[in-house]
């Protein structure tokens, strides 16, 4: 064949027959660069673009094929209709191929594009801000992801305003973190792990800190010594009371951070373990919106609380029963307490006695020993539609009293009763409708009470009946409210969450049917060490 090219080099058969062998050879390039050449010496024939139609197929490239085939169409005569209609269906599925390979295309694109590329930084660098205010440690996973969005995060001062100390290589963290922020760190927090011989390093580093900038410190008390001493020498001890988030652990006495008395703009504070503040420090406080002690082993004087007037949040938890220490004249009106938790206290009437809270939302009793009863009906002396949770545990109560206080909140979503027996039964009887106590002269109401209850927990109650579990559940299946003259008063919620661990009586035959209607329901009628010691 190349011999005849070369003597008749401006015969087109001669080409065309060359490309077909070297098409049915697998030279694809080689029968193309042929089929061109007929196309040149012959471009009124179609044997030519027909061929270079197959080669296109073959090489997927469909757009050409189908240019091809369009122009071998045009060249046939018009009474060649078998030749016409193979054209025809080479044309449809070069077609077909193609638009598979569009959607194939499109399905990549989909899978591969960087649509995160087409956003501007600022709107980039606010969508990293409000995760990495979810959780702080994702701006170390933000900075993985690739070389454009370590590039923003890297470049965002915000995103690096919360610094975790603790024994993986704080210096190295610390000089990161404040070139990163520009100095200006928010929060700074130091976990107990790390060694009172880092301390000297560390905060030899975090001279080179805004201070002014601190607004939330969390410490222990080897660590906040040594602070407040590098801060005397920096003239910067008064950073203490600029702060607005103030977390202790352990700290002692710390009468050394009030060498002064004005007022702190403190607005939250926490502590564990034990700590002693001097009495007059509360009144530097009276800002204070937040308020939770843990595990503290001294008594805790009621004149706190009298100079917290603006108080929304109170925990406290001792580590052994302890007391209130004081009384007040007059009732304190806390308006805006709406969350108060109470643990290993002897009295609580002692407190709750002694302040009035028309704001209330959240209370939760565990642990106390006396006047149970007392200072829940305090609390709760009348109606009070602001209640939405309500948590007892591990104290003396009579089923009565907590019959009368459910009557007396209609709005109430989450009930705890934990560890107390005798009262619980009863309780669940009077959710579901059925008063134990007709004597008792509760608030007349049309329906359940409590109709938007939704989350119950009962663990621990050893007398606890399937019964009485049975008819609340069932009680609050039908949402639909009867034909009355005031639906609204009927209308019920589905009870969502249920939890009856370490319950003994509970029936297991009928845990199927709990199950399939309450969303997250748990029994679990002892743990692995209990059974164990069995």
């Amino acid at each position: 064949m190349n011999e005849a090219v070369d003597l008749q080099k401006d015969n087109y058969r001669i080409y065309d027959s060359r490309a077909a062998v070297y098409e049915r050879l697998g030279d694809l390039r080689a029968a193309l660069l042929d089929s061109k050449k007929v196309i040149d010496l012959a471009p009124q024939h179609w044997q030519g673009y027909i061929r270079a139609t197959r080669i296109f197929s073959s090489l997927n490239k469909h757009a050409s094929a189908i240019k091809m085939v369009d122009l071998g169409l045009d060249r046939l005569r018009g009474d060649d209709s078998r030749r016409r209609s193979q054209l025809l269906e080479l044309r449809e599925k070069s077609v077909q191929a193609q638009a598979a390979a569009e959607q194939q295309r499109q399905l990549y694109l989909a899978k591969t594009a960087y649509h995160a590329g087409k956003l501007p930084t600022e709107i980039l660098a606010e969508i990293f801000t409000i995760v990495v205010d979810t959780d702080h440690c994702q701006v170390i996973m933000l900075s993985h992801v690739c070389h454009h969005w370590r590039g923003i995060v890297v470049a965002t001062p915000p995103l690096w305003r919360t610094l975790v100390l603790s024994n993986k290589r704080p210096v190295r963290k610390i000089k990161m973190w404040l070139e990163h922020s520009k100095s200006r760190i928010t929060t700074l927090t130091v976990h107990r792990s790390l060694s009172p011989l880092e301390f000297p390093s560390v905060l030899a580093e975090l001279r080179g800190l805004s201070w002014s900038s601190l607004q939330n410190l969390q410490a222990h008390s080897s660590f906040l010594v040594e602070l407040y001493r590098v801060l005397s020498e920096l003239s910067m001890s008064h950073i203490f009371t600029h702060m607005k988030r103030l977390s202790l652990d352990t700290c002692g006495l710390v009468e050394h951070l009030f060498t002064s008395s004005c007022e702190w703009d403190l607005m939250e504070l926490s502590s564990t373990g034990p700590m002693q503040f001097p009495e007059r420090c509360w009144q530097c406080f009276t800002r204070l919106r937040v308020l939770h002690i843990r595990q503290l082993p001294t008594h805790f004087p009621l004149s706190a609380i009298e100079a917290l007037p603006l108080l929304e949040s109170l925990v406290l938890d001792f580590s052994s029963p302890m007391t209130i220490l004081g009384t007040v004249e007059q009732a304190l009106n806390m308006t805006r307490l709406t969350s108060i938790e109470l643990r290993n206290i002897e009295n609580p009437f002692a407190l709750l006695g002694s302040i009035t809270m028309p704001s209330l939302q959240d209370i939760s009793l565990f642990g106390v020993i006396s006047r149970v009863d007392e200072a829940l009906l305090h609390v709760l002396c009348a109606e009070h539609n602001g209640l939405v949770s309500l948590r007892v545990g591990n104290c003396g109560l009579h089923s009565r009293t907590l019959v009368t206080i459910l009557s007396r909140v209609p709005c109430l979503e989450t009930l705890q009763i934990y560890c107390v027996d005798g009262v619980v039964n009863e309780a669940l009887q009077f959710l579901a409708g059925k008063n134990p106590f007709p004597e008792l002269q509760l608030s007349p109401r049309d329906g359940l009470p409590c109709p938007i209850l939704k989350h119950v927990d009962v663990s621990r109650c050893s007398d606890l009946s399937t019964s009485s579990v049975y008819a609340l559940v069932k009680s609050r299946l039908q949402n639909e409210p009867e034909a009355t003259s005031s639906p609204s008063a009927l209308y019920r919620c589905k009870i969502e969450s249920l939890r009856t661990d370490g319950c003994p009586k509970m029936d297991a035959e009928l845990l199927p049917w709990f199950r399939s209607k309450v969303e997250r329901f748990s029994c679990i009628y002892m743990t692995r060490k209990e059974a164990r010691q069995r």
